[in-house]
């Protein structure tokens, strides 16, 4: 697998390498998440045993097909007060959790560009100390993404009614959209430049690490960009498509353990990308010194 990694790669060859680490190495990324995310996954199944769910809901004989998945669908909106509190604890913890998951991750990407051996519990092991510089750059950017996405909304919402009520509705509308979709590619831009920040944490030793992703992400901003955007398409994709048949367990456990799987399996995918992207980064952030090192020293020679 170490075939072409001390090439800079570009658009395609990314996500070409990336699926092909994912295809390769899909048992031990897959189970750094499993053996990470399983407690959670654990902590969710008591909380809807407490709560009385079934493991798979039974049908109604008295209903047709349409009737049934029609409930099936309406369960999953009918929640109990001790869900509801499952639901939050499980997200704090897994919020928890993604750093190290994020972390084991890309040194498994790592290992699988050199042609080594991933070993699951090593992946882990080696990420862990730099969690809480990874924790605090990954709460920080959360905050910064939350901050920006309440603002869009607020400005949108703000300035549209203000131009329906002062020129006409249509007006507000498409003032609100374009204002949406400018914020949105001048944000993503943004972020994607701080995008790094947390593999640049686990390797470069800095915290909290955005400004070595600014350097990392010159001039492969708009690439970056582009391939965040075409891993999430692929991850929600997969995720709607595998998630829809589960309607017809309704609101059970089983349908619970196995979304909780897919979208596992979905995260596992942008993580990977994550790493190639990253790895490719830093290849060109170093040629780009050997460069200038080079450009310097035939300048001396030449003076």
């Amino acid at each position: 697998m170490n075939t072409g990694t001390q090439k800079p790669l570009n658009f395609g060859k990314i996500l070409d390498q990336t699926f092909r680490i994912l295809k390769n190495y899909f048992k031990p990324l897959f189970m750094i998440s499993l053996l990470i995310m399983t407690p959670i996954y654990l902590l969710q199944i008591l909380t809807l045993l407490i709560s009385g769910r079934d493991f798979i809901m039974s049908a109604d004989p008295s209903q047709n097909f349409l009737s049934q998945l029609t409930a099936n669908t309406e369960s999953f909106a009918i929640t109990t007060i001790t869900e509801d509190i499952g639901v939050i604890i499980s997200g704090l913890l897994t919020v928890i959790a993604t750093p190290i998951i994020v972390g084991a991750t890309i040194y498994a990407v790592k290992f699988a560009r050199e042609g080594k051996k991933v070993a699951t519990r090593d992946m882990i092991k080696m990420a862990l100390p730099r969690y809480w510089p990874m924790f605090g750059t990954t709460l920080l950017l959360g905050i910064i993404i939350f901050l920006i996405i309440f603002s869009t909304i607020f400005l949108a919402i703000f300035i549209g009614a203000a131009a329906s009520f002062a020129v006409h509705p249509i007006v507000g509308i498409l003032l609100g959209f374009l204002l949406v979709a400018g914020i949105f590619i001048g944000a993503g831009l943004l972020l994607t430049r701080w995008s790094l920040s947390i593999a640049a944490v686990l390797f470069e030793r800095v915290a909290p690490g955005f400004t070595k992703s600014w350097h990392l992400t010159k001039r492969q901003t708009w690439k970056f960009f582009g391939l965040f955007i075409i891993l999430y398409i692929i991850m929600y994709t997969i995720s709607s498509i595998l998630q829809v048949p589960l309607i017809l367990l309704g609101n059970s456990i089983l349908s619970n353990l196995l979304i909780n799987f897919i979208t596992m399996v979905a995260n596992i995918i942008v993580y990977a990308g994550y790493a190639v992207m990253y790895f490719d980064a830093h290849l060109r952030y170093e040629a780009g010194d050997i460069k200038e090192m080079l450009d310097s020293y035939d300048s001396l020679e030449q003076s």
